[in-house]
């Protein structure tokens, strides 16, 4: 359940976050779509001061384990990121999926397309044996009978979870939460 009154956590500095497109409709299916996720999680951690402890981005959805180094600034982080990827993903959808694109058509006073649901969720990580939780659920995320996207979580291109095997390279820059959670 997301944090509705997160003025009240801002001197804590872990979260792990889900957000997901609008109505659950699969808008990340790309290999591009979802770099345009990595890039974005890359800019808004150098912009924030966040080190980034893992993640996963599925198909409708992506989670993220945030760590901020320095003030917490959760709420503008995330509009950021939203924004940004919502952008990109209607240019994307613009030239290569036009019927997904007319699935995000809502055409209000405000705005034209939609590619995320408004809120994001959020879940304050207090201790060490909470964020191992979490990241296993992250890992295991896309290994899902109903997603079935791979057969190994470090398998998954788009998941922190070869990281914490070893693998140095990632498109995202990740930061080994073991370094922060002694």
């Amino acid at each position: 359940m997301g944090l509705r009154n997160r003025n009240l956590f801002l001197e804590k500095k872990c979260f792990f976050v889900t957000t997901s497109c609008y109505k659950h409709i699969k808008l990340l299916e790309s290999d591009f779509c979802k770099l345009i996720i990595a890039n974005s999680m890359n800019f808004v951690a150098v912009k924030y001061n966040i080190s980034i402890l893992g993640y996963v981005i599925m198909p409708n959805h992506f989670h993220i384990l945030l760590y901020f180094n320095e003030e917490n600034k959760l709420s503008d982080a995330m509009r950021d990121l939203k924004k940004f990827c919502a952008f990109e993903i209607r240019k994307y959808l613009e030239i290569n999926e036009s019927l997904l694109l007319n699935r995000i058509r809502i055409e209000n006073e405000k705005q034209i397309f939609k590619v995320w649901n408004d809120r994001f969720d959020d879940v304050w990580i207090g201790n060490r044996e909470l964020l191992e939780v979490k990241l296993e659920y992250i890992h295991q995320n896309p290994l899902q009978a109903h997603w079935g996207l791979s057969e190994y979580p470090e398998d998954y291109n788009y998941s922190s979870a070869a990281f914490y095997l070893g693998n140095e390279y990632d498109i995202i820059k990740l930061t080994d939460y073991r370094n922060i959670f002694n």
